[in-house]
């Protein structure tokens, strides 16, 4: 077993290696995977630092070593460790001051909008029970969603980028309006204006560009194929009501599922093409499905992860 001279040394070389990767400075990769295979246990030390800066409880630890300070060999350990790093560091200091930010919380019921005029002139609109945090900084603009939906129309600034961060995805504006929803293991980015760097939290750092009226998903697999959307069919959702004209349920369904918490799917695919007609609330999806479902006589069946629509619908 090794001992703990030891271990308080691999932690303090994986911190390090957290805050290259951290930094806007070219990345040694060689070097990295040198490391990585030295000693069996780099790797999972490195991951487990790694998800620590980018999960939901870095704060508690941020508070505890901030009560802690019992010296340099305590607080290299864990969280405190890339902490102290960082902070030394003037290369990653963005990074440490973005962690002590105090974050501003925002959330949404269900079924509601909300608009969010941010310090900087950004606007967002929250959906689907979307609940979020913002962090400011001199160098960053963060938002962290933890659910829910939320289109961005975001304020230019060169010197402060701006970014989503939602599971284990991190969607940074390169000039835009666009659209981040989250569903059971998958998160999805449409873009209305300009593009997004769409990348895996992970770091191997998988990552895709998107463009105006484009679309990609990403889940435990990676990421989807970027698909084309039409520009009138982005985050309809913000003006709560859409009129339809015989159009296809596939369609409506599409619009509904950006605001509902769990994905929609349509198992006939008669079913999809069935024509409706009517003006529905599209941040009111559970009850829309289900005043659908009774006009035309399909299946709404509610099991862990997905909504599912199904039937024959009777011929006309």
């Amino acid at each position: 077993m090794a001992d703990r001279s030891e271990t308080d040394a691999i932690e303090w070389e994986a911190a390090q290696w957290v805050a290259r990767r951290m930094s806007d400075e070219p990345f040694d990769e060689a070097g990295f995977n040198a490391w990585l295979a030295g000693a069996p246990r780099r790797r999972a030390l490195f991951e487990t630092m790694w998800q620590r800066f980018n999960g939901a409880g870095l704060d508690e630890a941020l508070e505890g070593y901030a009560r802690r300070r019992q010296g340099r060999r305590a607080a290299l350990a864990g969280v405190g460790a890339a902490v102290l790093m960082l902070a030394g560091s003037y290369a990653a200091w963005p990074s440490a001051e973005l962690l002590i930010a105090r974050p501003a919380h925002f959330a949404v019921a269900p079924g509601m909008l909300r608009e969010i005029a941010l310090d900087d002139g950004t606007r967002l609109t929250l959906a689907g029970g979307a609940e979020l945090r913002v962090r400011y900084t001199r160098h960053d603009r963060v938002v962290e969603l933890s659910g829910g939906t939320v289109f961005a129309d975001v304020a230019h600034d060169a010197r402060r980028p701006f970014r989503i961060e939602a599971g284990g995805a991190g969607i940074t504006d390169l000039g835009t309006r666009f659209e981040v929803a989250t569903k059971p293991g998958a998160i999805r980015v449409t873009v209305e204006a300009g593009a997004v760097r769409f990348a895996a939290r992970g770091w191997a750092r998988a990552r895709l560009d998107l463009a105006a009226d484009q679309a990609a998903t990403l889940d435990d697999r990676g990421f989807g194929p970027i698909r084309p959307v039409q520009a009138g069919d982005i985050a309809r959702w913000r003006h709560e009501w859409a009129e339809y004209r015989d159009a296809p349920l596939s369609r409506v369904i599409d619009d509904l599922e950006s605001a509902s918490p769990l994905p929609i799917r349509i198992e006939d695919a008669a079913l999809g093409r069935l024509r409706v007609s009517g003006r529905i609330r599209l941040t009111d999806p559970a009850r829309q499905l289900d005043n659908l479902a009774v006009i035309h006589a399909f299946h709404v069946t509610r099991v862990a992860g997905a909504i599912i629509l199904s039937g024959t619908p009777p011929r006309l």
